[in-house]
């Protein structure tokens, strides 16, 4: 019985997340995501109460994931790990590519809402509980970068906007080859990451005392 009610609410899930991306957040509606899930309407509340809330189950696996993977990061460099800023700086882009693997399509959505303002558009409970993670994730990064400094792995410079620089180039970089490269796995991806993460080398651990 649990194992049919997961499956239902992943079938749900799916079917939400390819009417999102065809239809855009604002046209999606619930008539549309039951009509892809093949099922009727009153069955979706039964899992969802709103489309806000089917909105959030896109959004949670990415930013939960993201989280793991900046706490996996900063557990080992409290534990002494890292040798060199450079190796700090991979796994930071490695980590954030891995939340963004997660769902490539919800991981650009979320960019989208929040650089729109549209998560304010989202339900109060909804977009404070969005916010509130999405605050956490920076506060656990902004953690690792202010240590890493400490250690002496990253040259010191002001902790939060150096924070929000890397962001902006990892999001930014994401973007931009989904915009010249539409398909799921933009071919470009990786390469350009790699560049970007020479860059943060570059700039952050070059050098470093």
């Amino acid at each position: 019985m649990e194992r049919e009610r997961e499956q239902r609410i992943q079938g749900i899930l799916e079917a939400a997340r390819r009417v999102f991306v065809a239809e855009g957040y604002t046209r999606a509606i619930m008539e549309k995501i039951a009509l892809e899930a093949g099922i009727t309407k009153p069955t979706i509340y039964q899992y969802f109460k709103t489309k806000d809330e089917l909105f959030f189950a896109l959004m949670l696996p990415v930013i939960d994931d993201l989280h793991v993977q900046i706490g996996k990061i900063e557990r080992k460099l409290a534990a002494g790990k890292y040798a060199s800023g450079k190796q700090l700086v991979h796994d930071l882009i490695r980590g954030a590519h891995h939340s963004y693997e997660v769902a490539p399509e919800s991981f650009l959505m979320l960019q989208f809402f929040q650089q729109t303002g549209l998560v304010g558009k989202l339900n109060e409970a909804i977009s404070s509980r969005l916010d509130e993670k999405g605050r956490s994730n920076f506060t656990v990064l902004r953690r690792v970068i202010r240590e890493a400094m400490s250690q002496g792995l990253f040259k010191k410079s002001p902790v939060d906007e150096t924070t929000d620089v890397l962001w902006a180039l990892f999001t930014g970089v994401i973007q931009l080859e989904h915009i010249k490269s539409p398909e799921r796995s933009p071919a470009h991806l990786k390469p350009t990451l790699k560049v970007a993460e020479q860059f943060i080398i570059n700039a952050l651990a070059e050098n470093c005392p």
